[in-house]
């Protein structure tokens, strides 16, 4: 299981597999203000939104135990995540799978590499927070 740190701010989920990604992003978003959670894969990710209904999801697509669509899938699936906005952050966009993100209700797709401000500027709009 990774860690996860309650602070004040706007509740993160992050569901990405690869760490040093994963540590990188958190700490961008700390320093941001938000309160991130950590997951390293799919199930992990299902099991935290579940128990700390986060302001929004961030997740990678390629994931070990259930990959990004099918826990996307599965947290829409649950009354109160329905709502969770779910940004994807993937390697492996193309056309099909930006259709599945697309029907499952996912938000944004950010293809990796992706520019940090570009995504921070969505998230604060999405959360109708400023975006300076």
């Amino acid at each position: 299981m990774t860690r996860s740190t309650v602070l004040p701010g706007p509740k993160i989920l992050l569901i990405e597999d690869y760490s040093d990604t994963r540590e990188l992003l958190s700490i961008l978003l700390r320093k941001k203000g938000y309160n991130v959670i950590e997951a390293e894969d799919g199930i992990e990710g299902l099991l935290k939104a579940s128990l700390s209904e986060p302001d929004l999801i961030l997740m990678d697509l390629a994931l070990p135990e259930m990959d990004g669509i099918e826990a996307a899938r599965r947290i829409r699936e649950v009354p109160k995540l329905a709502h969770v906005p779910i940004f994807v952050l993937s390697a492996y966009l193309t056309e099909d799978v930006e259709e599945d993100i697309r029907d499952i209700g996912c938000m944004e797709m950010f293809g990796k590499p992706f520019d940090f401000e570009s995504l921070l500027e969505s998230i604060n709009l999405t959360l109708g927070l400023p975006t300076t």
